[in-house]
């Protein structure tokens, strides 16, 4: 999490989700939308907008996680 509440995530390729793309955990529970794409094109970063504040257990529960995204 940084300071604006958003997720901040790295794309492990140069192939990423476009920005309005919801984003699922393992689950399938909807977890937010990214807000912005940034960084580098070989490895970019993804900032998401998360639909709720996760608890504190929940968001280490997200660390080293992976999640996908899905066209909305």
């Amino acid at each position: 999490m940084n300071p604006s509440g958003r997720l901040t995530v790295r794309c492990p390729s140069s192939r990423f989700a476009t920005e309005g793309t919801r984003v699922v955990d393992r689950s399938g529970t909807l977890r937010g939308e990214v807000a912005r794409v940034f960084g580098p094109v070989r490895q970019p970063y993804l900032s998401i907008r998360l639909r709720r504040m996760p608890r504190a257990a929940e968001a280490a529960a997200l660390v080293g996680t992976t999640l996908s995204g899905e066209e909305s």
